[in-house]
């Protein structure tokens, strides 16, 4: 059995001081106006992810350095220190992750451990190097770079959703448009950079083909077919769509933006490895509230937790469509970025969306 979710903690990372996250479902919605730190929380969990695949020094020179990173709201002895917790819960057993990079502006060490709750067993780096001058060097070298013990950890870390092909994606249609040539393409990059070369592999696949045209089909009305082409004279891969009625298929830059963004959506959760969280900034822009509400079906329809899929939003036709304990409100309160779990929406005698835009459940509106 895989992992569920049960308890995550991060701590003096940008405009979060001390956030703390119970029982999230594995299709989960971060809705708040735009400034109240919905990017900041992803951020934080993917500098989590780079931590524990790189190592501490490296990781917080992806994520910009200290300057980029850490907690303005704290003294200047708590920024240097960013820590975090989770809990995963399985048949008969938890497993508790715990992490802290200490001195985030200097010299950065990591300190964490791993806790089996139905053992009592905790797992340090010590647990991994023979006590000898040759395993004592190498932990020295380990420790020095900041790395994470868990790649190497022996049980446990593969039924771990959060910590298997953790991907974030933050969309532009306009990078997702280009032609593309040599790029790589086993996974959708950050952007949708690559999305031609993805799909020029997924169009492989027939039942994955076949999805994603169902879904376009359903979404874009008059939306005949989706493919990819080879450029004669660059030799680049581009993207090819075909209407209803029209004989000849056009190219990408003359399709919507929300078009593109829906097919990198969809690209995104249909192409997932069999483990691993995924996270979208904003996947219903420039979409019909109509769509919207397929999407949301899509999302909730694919989530499970083996593969969670989180997402923000600003949009009252999301909010809209969710459920019970799918929504958390985020706010930003005397500067600080703060979350609550919506879990009354089928007692609300209005629509959950109208109940958010009246302040009705308190804090994390649009505007």
């Amino acid at each position: 059995m895989i992992g569920t979710i049960r308890y995550l903690k991060i701590a003096n990372y940008r405009s979060i001081d001390v956030l703390e996250l119970r029982d999230i479902k594995p299709f989960s919605v971060f809705a708040g106006p735009n400034g109240a730190g919905k990017t900041n929380f992803f951020n934080a969990l993917d500098f989590v992810n780079l931590v524990i695949r790189y190592g501490a020094n490296e990781a917080i020179k992806k994520q910009g350095g200290f300057n980029n990173i850490h907690c303005l709201r704290r003294n200047s002895e708590a920024a240097r220190v960013f820590e975090f917790k989770s809990l995963f819960e399985f048949e008969t057993e938890t497993l508790t992750y715990h992490f802290k990079i200490c001195q985030l502006d200097t010299s950065p060490t990591l300190e964490e451990y791993l806790l089996e709750g139905s053992s009592g067993k905790k797992w340090t780096v010590n647990d991994f190097f023979k006590d000898n001058e040759e395993g004592n060097q190498a932990k020295e070298e380990f420790i020095r770079r900041g790395q994470s013990f868990l790649p190497i950890f022996p049980v446990g870390f593969s039924r771990i959703p959060f910590f298997n092909h953790f991907r974030l994606y933050k969309i532009d249609p306009n990078e997702a448009k280009s032609p593309v040539k040599n790029y790589e393409d086993s996974e959708l990059s950050y952007n949708g950079r690559n999305l031609a070369a993805v799909l020029t592999r997924l169009e492989k696949d027939e039942s994955i083909r076949e999805t994603i045209l169902e879904w376009m089909e359903l979404i874009v009305p008059g939306l005949e077919k989706v493919q990819t082409q080879s450029e004669r004279l660059t030799g680049s891969t581009v993207l090819a769509f075909q209407e209803e009625g029209l004989k000849e298929a056009f190219p990408a830059h003359l399709i919507s933006d929300g078009t593109i963004y829906l097919l990198s959506v969809l690209v995104a959760i249909l192409d997932r490895p069999s483990v691993g969280i995924t996270l979208i900034e904003e996947p219903e822009r420039g979409l019909h509230p109509q769509a919207i509400m397929e999407l949301v079906d899509g999302f909730r329809e694919q989530a499970t937790y083996e593969r969670p899929i989180w997402v923000t939003t600003h949009n009252e036709a999301l909010v809209r469509c969710l459920k019970n304990y799918e929504l958390w409100l985020v706010d930003k309160k005397q500067g600080q970025t703060k979350m609550k779990q919506v879990q009354i929406a089928d007692k609300l005698v209005s629509t959950l969306d109208q109940a958010w835009l009246t302040n009705a459940l308190g804090g994390g509106l649009p505007w």
